[in-house]
């Protein structure tokens, strides 16, 4: 708990990735940033939107399948 990781890529797309991981009561808080650089008068704007979307979904993706190997079911708790 309260830690931060990030990853940086670099070529093609930059792109910077910050895992912020916060205590919460008996729990942890993860958030993820994305940031990053199209190179936009190559892909163009039509590339830019689906490559928004592409990355929000597979973002979505990470964390559910994240919390779903993270949290421990309450019956598997409790042994």
């Amino acid at each position: 708990p309260n830690r931060r990781m990030e990853v940086l890529s670099r070529g093609g797309i930059e792109s910077r990735i910050s895992w912020i991981f916060e205590e919460v009561g008996g729990g942890t808080d993860l958030t993820v940033k994305t940031e990053y650089k199209l190179p936009i008068p190559v892909l163009g704007k039509l590339a830019e939107g689906f490559i928004v979307k592409q990355n929000e979904q597979e973002s979505l993706l990470l964390l559910s399948n994240l919390k779903a190997r993270m949290e421990v079911p309450e019956t598997a708790a409790q042994g």
